[in-house]
Formats: structure tokens, sequence, C-alpha cells
């Protein structure tokens, strides 16, 4: 019996992490979970919720023991790769252990930091997180313009800084390497076929079965309402401060 790969999905909210953990789902063996860490739930595969006895909302049952909670994650025999996603807001003491072991591979999910947060406060607004092929659209002007908040997005860029900073550190500190993938490139099948090679795969997939719909491409022009001010803030800001462009 082949041993199962662990890995982790470095990422942050509005990158396209659930679409790659559907994608790579895909793939024969692959059991790849979701935020088993955020706050407000347990993201486990919904299959997994029965498997091991932890609803998606059992946080307090989560939190109680959390390196047991990964334990059980990892030790997974019917799987041939099994992972979980690791956002900036969702790291704790139970997880630079997971950080530090070298037969944890890493995967990193990156994506413009504007674009994630203008997709973010657009999600919020609207109450729209995804749109599925199999639900209908919804109702009204899902994608009215937004407000830019520039301090709010200053706090949002400097929690990304952070932990892109302590990830590297890590890494570096315990010579890893991590497998990129850029937000443009998760509906690439060439993509999610080399990542399944990183995870010591052979399976190759021609394409994906996805229900997520992603809406077509707009300038900030028309999606930020204060644009002139967004603008002005961005000719003004430091090349420095910038640095979750990557």
């Amino acid at each position: 019996m082949q041993s199962c790969q662990k890995f982790v999905l470095l990422a942050s909210q509005r990158t396209g992490s659930q679409a790659l953990n559907r994608h790579l789902n895909q793939y024969e063996g692959m059991v790849m979970h979701g935020e088993i860490f955020n706050a407000g739930f347990v993201g486990l595969r919904s299959d997994y919720h029965e498997k091991l006895s932890l609803p998606r909302e059992g946080v307090e049952m989560r939190d109680a023991d959390p390196e047991q909670f990964i334990a059980r994650i990892f030790d997974d025999p019917a799987a041939r790769f099994v992972g979980f996603h690791i956002f900036p807001e969702q790291t704790r003491p139970a997880i630079l252990p997971v950080l530090e072991d070298q037969s944890v591979k890493k995967l990193w999910l990156v994506r413009n930091p504007v674009a994630s947060f203008v997709s973010l406060l657009e999600a919020e607004a609207s109450g729209v997180w995804a749109v599925h092929a199999s639900d209908p659209l919804p109702a009204g002007d899902y994608r009215k313009k937004v407000r830019f908040d520039i301090d709010r997005f200053n706090a949002y860029l400097h929690e990304l800084n952070l932990f892109r900073a302590k990830i590297k550190s890590v890494l570096f500190e315990t010579g890893q390497p991590y497998f990129p993938i850029h937000y443009s490139d998760i509906a690439d099948p060439l993509v999610g076929n080399a990542i399944i090679a990183y995870l010591g795969g052979s399976q190759r997939l021609d394409r994906f079965e996805t229900d997520i719909l992603k809406p077509p491409s707009r300038p900030f022009a028309e999606r930020i309402e204060n644009y002139w001010e967004f603008t002005a803030y961005f000719r003004a800001i430091s090349t420095e401060a910038l640095y979750a462009f990557g």
C-alpha cells in the first residue's frame, strides 16, 4: 500500500481556494479538506463530517484538542493525498509543527491582494460568496459598486504580509520548498497535474468538472464607488508597502 502524502494549501480569502479544492478533489485518492480551523465552522470535506463524527458546527470539539484533530485528519488510510487550507486568520500553535514538518508538502496560492480585497467587499455587500451553475442566479444587482475602505485595506494588507513573512521564515529555516499557484491558473488542468506530480502522483486530467461560475472580469472603475480616491491612494503608496503583491 502506498503511503499517504500530507500537504497544506497556504492561501487567503478570495484567492480561489474553494475552486482549486474542488478541482484537486477530482484526482483519484485525493482528500482535500477546506478551512478546518475557520473560527465559525469546521471545513472538512463534506463526506468526512460523518466519517470523523464531527459536524460542521463542531468548533468546540475541534478546539478541545487541535493537535489530535490534525492527527486524525492526516491519518487517513483511504487517501493517497490528504491536505487542508491554512488562512492568515486561522494560524494557531497547533499549525506550527505542520509547517515545520518536512514530510508535509506545501502549496501556496496567491492573488493580487487588491483584487482579493475588492472581491471580499463585493461578497460581503451582496451576500453572494460563490455562484454555482446548478443554482439560479442571485436576484437583483448583486455586483453593484462597493466603497474601497483604505484603512481596512491597509490592515488587510498588513495581516497578509505578516502571514507571508511568518510562513516564509519557517520554510526558509527548515529548508522547505513550496509549490506556487496563481489565481489565474487554478482552472488549468496542466497546473493541477503539476501539483499532483509535486505531491508524488502520476494521474493526469484533461479537464476539470466544475459548478462554480467565475464572473466576467470587470475593471475596478466599474466596481469601486470611490474610484478616484482609490487611484490616488495607489499613486502615493510605496512599493515596499505592497509586499504581498509578490
